[in-house]
């Protein structure tokens, strides 16, 4: 069976080719009402959906930020218990902190003699020997003088820095020479300011000599100065 046209049923058959549409608008208006009715039934069951799985995920958010909060908080009640236990020890190490500080304050000027002694008689010469040796120390205020306003030997010391002391060895070499080295090495240690012999005496030994010569603040031990991270050495 074909399928005519309508061109073609027109010219066959008169009148066959007409086509109306006779529904009334009311029923059109009504359909598209209901297909709009649903859609909107689904975005609102789409919606409602949406929301459901928002608030569940919100409400397991909210349940785990109150269990590690409940867990904070009993960590903190358990952390404060252990203060109060050891409250003792945080007050004996606040007091320790304290002391070091005191003593590092007031000994900021030790110099380790037994050092200081030690690097004057390994820089003797052969055969040479010290019988008396006298430290002078500056009092506190004269730590904080300039080279220049120092005592004893400072008037050739251009370095600026301040003298702490004055050091007087008494002593016998084998020879005038020895004296002269010995000045010498002294000047090349570090904090030994403008070494100079004060007196040469000629007797039946050698040389009775004695030198003279100040010191700087270099030879601070700092053995009781507080560390910032340790609180102390």
């Amino acid at each position: 069976m074909t399928t005519m046209q309508p061109r073609e049923l027109w010219s066959t058959m008169p009148g066959w080719g007409i086509v109306a549409n006779l529904i009334p608008p009311e029923v059109l208006h009504a359909r598209r009402v209901r297909a709009v009715r649903k859609l909107v039934a689904y975005a609102l069951c789409v919606l409602v959906l949406m929301a459901g799985v928002g608030y569940g995920l919100a409400w397991y958010r909210s349940q785990q930020a109150a269990d590690a909060l409940a867990a904070e908080q009993s960590r903190t009640s358990q952390l404060l218990a252990q203060q109060k236990r050891y409250a003792d020890v945080t007050l004996l190490q606040g007091s320790v902190a304290g002391v070091r500080t005191e003593l590092s304050q007031l000994l900021a000027t030790d110099v380790d003699m037994p050092v200081l002694m030690a690097a004057i008689i390994t820089r003797l010469p052969a055969r040479a020997s010290i019988s008396q040796l006298a430290v002078t120390m500056s009092a506190p205020e004269g730590a904080k003088a300039t080279a220049g306003q120092a005592t004893g030997s400072g008037t050739l010391d251009t370095s600026g820095r301040p003298h702490i002391g004055l050091i007087s060895i008494t002593g016998q070499a084998a020879r005038v020479s020895d004296v002269s080295t010995l000045v010498d090495r002294l000047s090349a240690l570090p904090g030994f300011i403008d070494p100079y012999p004060t007196s040469n005496t000629t007797n039946e030994k050698g040389t009775l000599f004695t030198v003279q010569f100040s010191i700087d603040d270099r030879l601070f031990s700092h053995r009781y100065d507080v560390s910032s991270k340790t609180g102390g050495k």
